[in-house]
């Protein structure tokens, strides 16, 4: 059996050295003896030599599914480059989940959760409503990821809750 296999969604890892080595980056969901990471975060760890595998290959797999799979995975590689454990949901919702600084998945809780837009995005106050209520839910804050692939960084808005008591 090799040592990795590629699904639609995810990259399967069955190496034992590997599985340990993704997990103390805070990557991926362990499944009895094998681990599974998101097509987007194998192509971060492939880029940084971490994976043996092709970054291109895996994101053109990720964009058969994704058409925003290019803006995640750079949302991604400039949190990660920062320290933060940024992955997708697991849950099948489009957005990022960012871990606060310091903190792997499972020792505390997703402290964002992340929508990613393209450059030309545009946005009436109906349309932030899903995101928002699916954070509400969630118990998140959301921000907001605009991407231009010509900037080096993304822009982020972040909207939080409020009340007044």
């Amino acid at each position: 059996m090799a040592p990795q296999d590629v699904s639609d969604d995810f990259v399967t890892i069955k190496d034992r050295q590997l599985i340990l080595k993704l997990r103390s980056l805070g990557a991926g969901v362990e499944e009895a003896e094998e681990t599974k990471v998101s097509l987007l975060e194998a192509a971060y760890f492939a880029d940084r030599g971490v994976l043996p595998m092709d970054k291109e290959a895996l994101l053109a797999q990720a964009a058969r599914k994704d058409k925003l799979c290019r803006e995640k995975y750079a949302v991604i590689k400039y949190l990660r480059d920062r320290g933060y454990i940024v992955r997708p949901s697991l849950d099948g919702t489009p957005y990022l989940r960012l871990h606060r600084k310091g903190y792997r998945p499972g020792e505390d809780k997703t402290y964002y959760l992340i929508d990613v837009v393209p450059k030309d995005w545009t946005c009436s106050p109906e349309a932030l409503i899903p995101p928002l209520e699916t954070a509400g839910r969630l118990r998140k804050e959301l921000a907001i990821a605009i991407v231009d692939p010509a900037q080096d960084k993304p822009f982020f808005i972040k909207f939080g809750r409020m009340n007044f008591e």
